[in-house]
């Protein structure tokens, strides 16, 4: 009788190491995910003019116009007066880091301590999928 010990090296098949390989890269995606997902929710982006916070995409397909983009958050007037214009842009990349164009929205007449709440549209229909958004340019007179 061959007597082991619980230390005792064992070789894991080609099959427990790709499912080791599968499990850790599942985790390990996700936990970014989550550290992106919930940073975001969280952030706040400004200028002397507008203080930005909220920010989230959506995204849907259509099969013949293809992908719809809107990024929503919320826009305050810090300024300390009233800005007669006000605009948000934000450029769309795909997961390859190509970019797919630019979301915009703007508002007139925004008041002093005021609260807007933009929803930025992409206006091209990308045929792939859209995946990230970087704040392009705050404008506010």
């Amino acid at each position: 009788m061959e007597n082991q010990s619980p230390n005792s090296n064992k070789q894991l098949t080609p099959n427990q190491k790709k499912v080791v390989w599968i499990t850790t890269f599942v985790i390990t995606f996700i936990a970014v995910f989550a550290i992106g997902f919930f940073a975001m929710r969280g952030c706040s982006i400004s200028n002397e003019k507008l203080e930005l916070s909220d920010i989230k995409m959506t995204t849907s397909y259509n099969e013949y116009l293809g992908y719809t983009v809107k990024i929503t958050g919320t826009a305050k007037n810090v300024s300390g007066h009233n800005l007669s214009y006000a605009s948000v842009e934000f450029s769309v990349y795909d997961s390859a880091g190509n970019n797919l164009g630019t979301a915009l929205d703007n508002i007139n007449n925004l008041g002093k301590g005021d609260t807007w709440i933009f929803e930025a549209t992409l206006f091209s229909f990308p045929k792939v999928q859209p995946a990230a958004w970087k704040l392009a340019e705050i404008n506010a007179w």
